[in-house]
């Protein structure tokens, strides 16, 4: 009978009785791996031979040795890719946007906020501070009034300039009926007593009107458990500035344009801030808050809105 012998490049056949089969072991040379085609090269996974050439790939000797077979030789079993347990789908749960800070009825004591002042902006107040106070008492006339709140004095003439001046060096709220000063808190609900309030401050008198600007460019951003807000504004004056918290509420009176503008800014804050570890940096051109949150989470705006929180819970 005759015996092909399958192995890969083995072309010979032999003649052969079966018992002669049985009996005897033919040394065989061949590729026990399978052929693979990749980037025009033909490949024996086995011993990596390869040729672009089709005929001489085929005519590559074996790199192994066995016995012969009359089997077609199946090559490399792939192994069976194994089917990873998909790990079960999270379901994330809306539960609405962040919640402000709890509101009480009770309001808290307003605690000033440390400033720091840049270099740049120091030495810009101090060139035009000498300025600005002689053009100001320049145009000073018998019988004006005192512009700092609480003061009912008037300009009587150079000795005037002397005097101490008692007034309110906080800024004015309103708040669920009451009118009081921040850096006093007498509070009534009457506007005309608010308005008789005596001063509670001693300072010197302003003799010159400051113009009240009431819209002023601003923008705020979180990150890293702070609220940045960043009151754009040339020319502050530290010493007149104030920027004060009891954590919920913010209080700014900004006095600009090198002591010729003044602008109140009120917040409630969405969330609550720790006031101690605050500060306001006073640059040449805008004042930086860097306001360090109690609770971390994103605020979703910077003010509370009563309305819109109702709106979000039901």
């Amino acid at each position: 009978m005759r015996l092909n012998r399958y192995y890969s490049v083995v072309f010979s056949h032999i003649d052969i009785d079966q018992n002669t089969i049985n009996n005897i072991v033919y040394s065989c040379l061949y590729h026990p791996g399978a052929p693979y085609f990749h980037d025009a090269y033909k490949i024996w996974s086995c011993c990596n031979q390869k040729s672009t050439d089709f005929s001489t790939w085929l005519s590559l000797k074996g790199c192994t040795r066995g016995q012969h077979s009359n089997q077609k030789s199946v090559g490399e079993t792939k192994p069976e890719k194994s089917e990873k347990k998909q790990a079960p789908e999270e379901v994330i749960v809306w539960s609405g946007l962040n919640k402000p800070a709890a509101r009480h009825d009770s309001l808290e004591i307003m605690k000033a906020i440390k400033f720091e002042i840049t270099d740049g902006a120091l030495k810009s107040v101090e060139r035009f501070k000498s300025e600005m106070k002689e053009e100001a008492e320049s145009d000073i006339h018998i019988g004006v009034s005192c512009k700092n709140p609480g003061c009912e004095k008037v300009y009587e003439g150079e000795g005037s300039k002397n005097e101490k001046c008692m007034y309110h060096s906080g800024v004015a709220i309103f708040h669920e009926g009451m009118k009081y000063w921040s850096c006093c808190e007498k509070k009534t609900s009457d506007f005309s007593i608010f308005l008789e309030q005596k001063g509670c401050t001693t300072g010197k008198h302003c003799w010159t009107k400051i113009e009240r600007v009431d819209k002023i460019r601003e923008d705020w951003f979180s990150g890293g458990g702070f609220i940045h807000l960043n009151i754009y504004c040339k020319g502050a004056v530290p010493d007149s500035c104030k920027v004060e918290s009891n954590g919920l509420i913010l209080q700014m009176k900004v006095v600009h344009g090198f002591g010729a503008k003044e602008t109140q800014l009120n917040y409630e804050l969405f969330g609550r801030i720790n006031v101690d570890a605050s500060k306001v940096i006073i640059g040449e051109r805008k004042l930086e808050l860097v306001l360090k949150q109690e609770d971390v989470a994103s605020w979703p705006r910077l003010t509370y809105d009563a309305k819109s929180v109702d709106a979000e819970t039901n």
